[in-house]
Parts: structure tokens; C-alpha cells; sequence
């Protein structure tokens, strides 16, 4: 039990560090993902004992399908991000509004990702403490995505107001 909470700790301290100056600020998204991260370690700390118990429960299958899900939607996100977004450093500052790709149909790949993700460490063991963490977690990135919306529509203007009527936020085909 010392090593886990040892481990979250360093990640906790890792997380905050990464967003420490964003946290000066409620109107950028990183401000809300800084919060995101952190219910998602949380979560991911009460249910990982629990990672691989009665594997081939109704549960646990489903969240199975939801992490490899999760996991394709970030890859294609960031694969997206990288080759057509044209960032000016790492990833996520690009100087393009993407449009094709996993972009064609959802605003907020990396953001559904993390929703999958979320719920499908949920679902590893669904309790009182992971549910909370789990709508803590989900609460704060839909919080920063509509913030993120708010930064791209000042980067992109029009063009990324029109995107926003041809596309979805998280989920294609759907609203």
C-alpha cells in the first residue's frame, strides 16, 4: 500500500508540475485538465488493484472494449495533431484547425479518449469512491474542452465556428 500511494503521489507531483502555471488562470483549459489528470489518477488508484479481477465479467469485458477504444481514438488524435495541425512546438499548439482525419468527425478526439478512459477504469470496480472520482474527472474535461472551444474560436474565427455546426464535440453521429 506504501509503494501505491507512493506512486500516485510522484504522478500527482508530476501532474501539477506540468500544469502549475496554468493554474494561475480559470479561462485556460489546461486550468480544468490540471483537475481532469488528477480525479483521473485518483480513480485510477482505487481501481487498480482491481485491473484484472474476474476477467471475463460483463465489466470488465466492456471496459476492456472502452480502453482499446480510448486508446485508438488518442492515437489517431494525436497522429492527426501532428501531421496536418502544423504545431509550433510538441502537439498541441497547432497553427492549422485540422479537419480530417478522426477531426472530420469529432472536435474533441483527445478529450473522448479520456471520457473512454475514465469509464472504463470505472468499470473495473464500480464503487462510491471510483464513481465520484470518475464524475469529477469527466465534469473537468468537459469544462476544458468548452474552454478549449472559447481558444479556438478566437485562434480560428469562422472557419472554426463553422467546424463547430459540422461537427460533433465527443461523439460522431450524435447530436
Amino acid at each position: 500500500m506504501i509503494i501505491k500511494i507512493s506512486v500516485f503521489a510522484v504522478l500527482a507531483l508530476v501532474v501539477f508540475i506540468k500544469f502549475r502555471s496554468e493554474l494561475r488562470s480559470l479561462t485556460t483549459h489546461g486550468f480544468y485538465m490540471f483537475f481532469a489528470f488528477e480525479s483521473l489518477l485518483a480513480l485510477l488508484f482505487f481501481n487498480i488493484d482491481l485491473w484484472i479481477h474476474r476477467a471475463f465479467s460483463w465489466h470488465q469485458v466492456l471496459s476492456w472494449i472502452l480502453l482499446v477504444i480510448s486508446a485508438f481514438i488518442a492515437l489517431s488524435g494525436f497522429y492527426c495533431l501532428k501531421k496536418y495541425g502544423e504545431p509550433v512546438e510538441g502537439w498541441e499548439e497547432t497553427t492549422e484547425l485540422i479537419k480530417k482525419g478522426i477531426f472530420r468527425y469529432i472536435r474533441h478526439p483527445l478529450y473522448s479518449s479520456l471520457i473512454l478512459l475514465a469509464i472504463g477504469i470505472l468499470l473495473k470496480n464500480v464503487a462510491l469512491q471510483p464513481l465520484i472520482a470518475c464524475f469529477i474527472c469527466i465534469s473537468f474535461l468537459v469544462a476544458a474542452s468548452m474552454v478549449e472551444e472559447k481558444e479556438n474560436l478566437a485562434k480560428f474565427g469562422d472557419a472554426y465556428h463553422t467546424y463547430t455546426h459540422e461537427t460533433r464535440r465527443y461523439i460522431p453521429f450524435i447530436f
